[in-house]
């Protein structure tokens, strides 16, 4: 079995648009793969809260390549810290690596797509309940801090990565990894990243590389 771990914020718009690509990818991989979450929180890099002001850029920008995936945000309050929905994505991976990237993606949509406050823990839980998770365990999870260890966890096994940015893919036991996947930008004169080239299919093709490199092109029993 394949196996990858997608490090990510979940405020970064184009972590959100590499998650959403690479579930397109794996419907179509002829081959099992197992997708650890894991957080690079952002808030702990930089030391600063959500910076509003650049997602928002950024939303609009990435909004150009996924125009589905994107709607404008017109409430009134906005998310100031992701830690707690990092937490629960956390808490949801007790429940197994799948419920966890259900849960993870949930939130991402939530918040890019359906404008849901994602610092708010009950708007949380009302959005993973949309997935086959166990709302009642992950809750106690959640509230008994296990998946606040699991990010702290996480954090602390980043500092130990390689982690250009936001998103950024390894692949477990093989060299390949990858950072931003598929998308090459500059930045304008005012700082503005700008998308110079963009390929929808590069995981698709990156999955087949990654899986001939670490099998050496054999089948799954």
């Amino acid at each position: 079995m394949l196996e990858i771990e997608f490090w990510s914020d979940l405020h970064c718009p184009w972590a959100y648009v590499t998650a959403r690509r690479l579930r397109r990818a794996l419907q179509r991989f002829p081959h099992p793969v197992r997708v650890y979450w894991r957080y690079w929180p952002l808030e702990l890099v930089d030391r600063v809260g959500t910076p509003r002001a650049a997602v928002e850029a950024e939303r609009a920008i990435l909004s150009q390549v996924e125009p589905d995936a994107f709607a404008l945000w017109q409430r009134d309050d906005y998310p100031v810290t992701f830690l707690p929905a990092m937490a629960i994505a956390k808490a949801a991976s007790f429940q197994g690596e799948e419920v966890a990237g259900e849960v993870d993606f949930a939130i991402r949509e939530g918040f890019f797509l359906y404008q849901r406050n994602v610092a708010l823990i009950p708007e949380l839980f009302e959005i993973v309940s949309q997935t086959s998770v166990d709302l009642a365990r992950l809750e106690h999870d959640f509230w008994l801090g296990h998946g606040w260890r699991r990010l702290w966890d996480d954090w602390q096994a980043s500092q130990q990565r390689p982690i250009q940015g936001s998103p950024h893919l390894f692949v477990v036991s093989g060299q390949r990894d990858v950072h931003n996947p598929g998308i090459e930008i500059r930045q304008s004169s005012h700082g503005y990243p700008i998308i110079v080239q963009d390929d929808p299919d590069y995981l698709l093709k990156w999955l087949h590389l990654a899986w001939r490199e670490v099998t050496g092109g054999h089948q799954e029993e």
